[in-house]
């Protein structure tokens, strides 16, 4: 049974904080396509009590809105289900789903969740991440390797979107997971950015779309 919330926090291989350099930020006339390389899908920043939601690019050091990019999973994504039944929620063993995974490979897409917020600003140095919404052909999960996979999901559509889809995120925190799509196809995924400043003020919530193409 996966709890109610997960908490990210940053630790060994899978986290590192943020360079302190500021990121430019692109818009585009038309959306800029990223299949390979190092991305943050949400970047999260915090100036005059607002969050400000990115993508960040991080071998390119720009950040796009959302609504600027899509991001590509390419075939080389295809990754087959294992016998084990605790990757039991992608799908029966021996099915192929399409997977971002958690360990860079050049020839793909490293997605990853980062914040660069200052210590001290937010209660707890956390905000909360919560997935809204999958729309597409299949499902998403969110997840990291591990003892047991289904332990150690993040955010899974595949079970219904519920209060299991909200991770608490480190304030200054930079985290790598496994995306798995169960079909290939168009993706509309949206993440809502949450979180209460240390004198008790709620930062007003911010809702994001991002779009994933998954080829076959």
């Amino acid at each position: 049974m996966r709890n109610a919330r997960r908490s990210l926090t940053v630790a060994g291989g899978i986290a590192a904080a943020l360079s302190c350099a500021s990121l430019a930020t692109a818009s585009a006339a038309a959306p800029v396509v990223i299949s390979t390389g190092h991305v943050d899908v949400v970047g999260v920043e915090l100036a005059d009590g607002a969050f400000h939601v990115h993508v960040h690019d991080e071998d390119s050091g720009v950040a796009y809105e959302p609504a600027d990019v899509v991001l590509q999973a390419l075939p080389g994504a295809a990754y087959t289900v294992p016998s084990d039944p605790c990757y039991g929620f992608l799908g029966a063993a021996g099915d192929t789903v399409h997977r971002l995974p958690q360990t860079q490979n050049p020839d793909l897409l490293w997605a990853g969740l980062s914040a660069h917020i200052d210590a001290g600003v937010l209660a707890g140095d956390t905000f909360t991440l919560s997935l809204e919404s999958v729309t597409g052909p299949g499902d998403l999960s969110v997840y990291q390797d591990g003892l047991c996979a289904a332990d150690s999901r993040f955010f899974d559509s595949g079970d219904g979107i519920d209060a299991a889809d909200s991770t608490e995120l480190n304030a200054h925190s930079h985290v790598h997971a496994n995306w798995a799509f169960t079909e290939p196809g168009d993706y509309t995924v949206a993440f809502t950015v949450s979180g209460t400043l240390v004198d008790g003020t709620a930062v007003p919530p911010v809702t994001e779309e991002y779009t994933f193409s998954v080829a076959e």
